[in-house]
């Protein structure tokens, strides 16, 4: 391996700046454009992008860049959607990143001789040194998408298997970020005080320490503890009726204090209740934020409550959200409770039996569920009813 794929490895998966400054980004919008420069500079990348896009207007919700604009601009423009393997991109799976030739092979064959020939990499890929990148999607919902790109050069050593998986760390902290920011990006910027945004909220918003005691509830989240359904108070501290749901969130602030890295995928659309479309909650890490975004120097965590969509929320995706399971561990566990064995799964999904056995582990320890039989039995307990017109 090469010194420079050491470096970046070692960057990425020790980088709590780079996490950091995503999740500053959220009260403060031009971190992103700092995120995204670590980011490169952990890739040795030289451009850098995340973009939401609105899959019913086709239009850009929300563009960060980083890197010579004279290069980007290609990218973001509307003659962007000509690229050969924007269909590709539709098959990609979230948080697992990859690379050109990945692309390549996820669009089929006469891909890459389609995309050599096209005028997108004779006129801008190959005049400006461009080789391969880094690409992830991080949002993945039938009104809005989100992706997360760094662009590499000619030259650098081939991107390796241990550096997409460093990558993949950092998407659930970008799609947290994202999530979070387009919930208060109106408010944003009608005022840049923290505060005054979340009392502007039509969402639910509180603030709690790391022990859940309750700093700061908006108009709606006062509401909503008024009515005495997925939430309450117990002696000053946030409660969530349903106990599966109270773990998951509370656990995630907790570990959010500790480590905002290691919190990954955790804390994102937590389902509320056991039913068909609950409320999901989004845990934001504060305590490494600067005391304006935190009201209160106890500040552990934000949460800010929204509804699940207008699909129910699919089991799978609840589980997942409420243990903390990543995009390979929610493969699994789908497969798993169909009655696919090990070696089913190692087959269906082109891996080892060694990889399934430790990914196995990892939702057995997650979960704990003792062995198959007891995730069947999981998957059919917190799958929510379907409700009867």
């Amino acid at each position: 391996m090469e010194p420079s794929t050491v470096n970046a490895v070692t960057s990425l998966a020790r980088s709590t700046e780079i996490v950091g400054d995503f999740y500053d980004s959220v009260v403060d919008a031009g971190a992103w454009q700092r995120a995204l420069s670590r980011l490169c500079l952990a890739c040795d990348g030289v451009l850098g992008m995340i973009a939401v896009a609105d899959m019913a207007e086709q239009a850009t919700r929300f563009l960060a860049t980083h890197g010579d604009q004279r290069i980007i601009a290609p990218l973001v423009s509307p003659g962007a959607a000509s690229i050969p393997f924007y269909s590709g991109i539709q098959r990609m799976e979230v948080d697992e990143p990859v690379t050109v030739d990945m692309l390549y092979d996820l669009q089929g064959p006469g891909t890459r001789s389609m995309w050599l020939d096209s005028p997108l990499n004779r006129d801008w890929a190959v005049p400006n040194g461009l080789d391969d990148f880094f690409w992830v999607t991080v949002l993945k919902e039938p009104l809005r998408s989100a992706n997360l790109v760094v662009i590499t050069p000619r030259g650098r050593a081939p991107i390796t298997a241990a550096e997409l998986g460093a990558f993949a760390e950092i998407a659930p902290h970008v799609r947290r970020a994202v999530t979070i920011a387009e919930l208060i990006e109106q408010e944003r910027q009608m005022t840049a005080a923290f505060r005054a945004v979340l009392d502007a909220l039509a969402h639910p918003v509180v603030i709690v320490a790391a022990d859940m005691t309750l700093l700061y509830a908006n108009d709606s989240a006062e509401d909503l503890l008024r009515e005495d359904a997925q939430l309450r108070l117990h002696n000053g501290a946030l409660r969530i009726t349903w106990q599966r749901a109270n773990d998951a969130v509370s656990f995630a602030v907790q570990l959010g204090q500790r480590s905002e890295f290691e919190l990954g995928p955790r804390g994102i659309n937590v389902p509320l209740l056991q039913t068909a479309r609950p409320m999901v909650a989004h845990v934001l890490p504060l305590a490494r934020r600067d005391l304006s975004a935190r009201i209160a120097s106890r500040a552990a965590a934000a949460i800010f409550l929204a509804p699940s969509g207008a699909t129910p929320l699919p089991s799978l995706d609840a589980i997942a959200a409420l243990f903390g399971l990543t995009a390979a561990e929610k493969r699994v566990l789908g497969q798993v409770s169909s009655g696919l064995t090990r070696a089913d799964i190692a087959d269906a999904n082109a891996v080892s039996d060694g990889t399934v056995k430790s990914q196995l582990a990892s939702v057995y320890d997650k979960t704990g569920a003792r062995d198959q039989r007891t995730l069947e039995a999981m998957v059919r307990d917190l799958t929510p009813p379907v409700r009867q017109n």
